[in-house]
């Protein structure tokens, strides 16, 4: 017979989806998965939010994990306004297409979009 108090404290103590993810977003390889599979997404569908949302968590885990400073060396990296990436990386604003690619080269990550017709 199950024991239902066990369960329940098994339940209780299950991590969350958003736990677990947040914690698997410190494996680079992860991050490239996800991040492949979400732009992906975006030039099938146009699903530019949830590609943009995978980026910012990425960036955030990166500058996070980085300490102290990471965002200034990315930003001087990258050509981007400081205050620009910190607001990217906090959540207050999106950025734009041409800084979300720049973001994956700072990142480490290249890609190759290829054309095919519809």
């Amino acid at each position: 017979m199950l024991d239902k108090t066990k369960l329940q404290k098994y339940i209780e103590n299950a991590p969350t989806w958003e736990h677990d993810h947040l914690e698997r977003l410190h494996d680079v390889e992860y991050q490239k998965g996800w991040l492949e599979l979400t732009l992906n997404e975006f030039l099938e569908n146009g699903d530019l939010d949830t590609f943009i949302r995978c980026l910012t968590d990425v960036v955030k885990v990166r500058v996070q994990s980085s300490g102290r400073g990471e965002i200034t060396r990315l930003a001087k990296e990258l050509k981007i306004d400081r205050s620009n990436l910190s607001e990217i990386v906090n959540g207050s604003k999106q950025p734009r297409l041409e800084t979300a690619f720049k973001l994956l080269n700072g990142l480490g990550f290249k890609y190759d979009i290829k054309l095919k017709l519809a």
